[in-house]
């Protein structure tokens, strides 16, 4: 499936550089030098990870370790796929990175969200690995932060540092123009009561998990999945999440230096904190971008 992605978007040669530079990018991540996490921590971050993106995880929580000069506490959940080996590998680059297991995953789930009382939300969290995002990660106590893998950090997250000490939630904020929600978010708010915030990105969420109201998140999601029982796993997500983001009078990171690329060559001449490579940017990303991180 990814082989035909890649061969649709970026011809033949363009796909065997990206393999080739994918495989690359796995064996130098585990000769990076270690970065030992300090107890000491101005920051905590969390990835939900697995067999596809160890190497890309360790690449974004190396970098971002190293900008804090070790000051960050960094989690590990599962997407399904995380084994004790990739485990080892990430610890490998992060000495002091804690693996939260499954069992304690669904003992937490358990106290907050009761099979009985939340059958919807226990639901999409089997359906699919996004949902472990808004559910395993975010109803943990207190404020968290979520990081997708396949980003790299270029300077320090003083926008980020600053929520962490505060509490407040944040996003990264989407490029493109269209939210990718169930429907257009007028229908969702007047008619659904369902407020979501336009233009969030998934790569970078942050609330305070304490301030969630998870029985009306039960009943959103439900009536989510009765009204567009066609929607897709990611679409439901999103709308979700920019929901509680909502709720929480989320602010958006700064998208000039916490920033999105999307083109197969895009403009990276700008000084930028953080780059989010998704879509046809992960062709600069498996290729040349992770080349810069020593």
């Amino acid at each position: 499936m990814k082989i035909r992605y890649y061969i649709g978007h970026f011809g033949l040669i363009g796909s065997y550089n990206m393999e080739r530079g994918e495989r690359q990018m796995r064996k130098s991540a585990l000769k990076l030098p270690p970065i030992n996490l300090s107890v000491n921590k101005t920051l905590e971050v969390n990835y939900l990870t697995g067999a596809l993106h160890w190497h890309q995880t360790i690449f974004c929580a190396y970098t971002l370790a190293k900008h804090l000069d070790g000051k960050v506490g960094i989690k590990l959940y599962s997407d399904g796929t995380l084994t004790d080996e990739y485990i080892d590998y990430i610890k490998k680059a992060l000495p002091g990175v804690e693996a939260v297991s499954e069992t304690e995953v669904v003992r937490q789930l358990d106290i907050v969200l009761p099979e009985d009382s939340f059958p919807t939300l226990r639901y999409l969290r089997n359906w699919h690995p996004f949902f472990r995002r808004l559910i395993d990660i975010h109803t943990s106590p207190s404020w968290a932060i979520h990081l997708d893998s396949d980003m790299i950090f270029f300077d320090k997250p003083v926008q980020i540092l600053d929520a962490y000490q505060r509490k407040t939630a944040l996003y990264m904020k989407e490029g493109l123009t269209d939210s990718y929600f169930v429907d257009n978010e007028e229908l969702l708010r007047d008619k659904y009561g369902i407020d979501c915030i336009k233009s969030v990105n998934g790569g970078i969420i942050a609330y305070d998990n304490n301030k969630v109201d998870y029985a009306d998140l039960e009943a959103k999601a439900k009536l989510l999945l009765e009204q567009y029982p066609n929607a897709g796993p990611a679409q439901v997500e999103q709308t979700l999440m920019s929901y509680v983001l909502y709720q929480q009078n989320a602010l958006p990171l700064d998208e000039r230096t916490y920033t999105i690329f999307y083109d197969d060559k895009p403009d990276l001449t700008q000084p930028q904190i953080v780059r989010h490579y998704i879509f046809k940017a992960k062709k600069p990303y498996f290729t040349s971008e992770w080349k810069t991180v020593r």
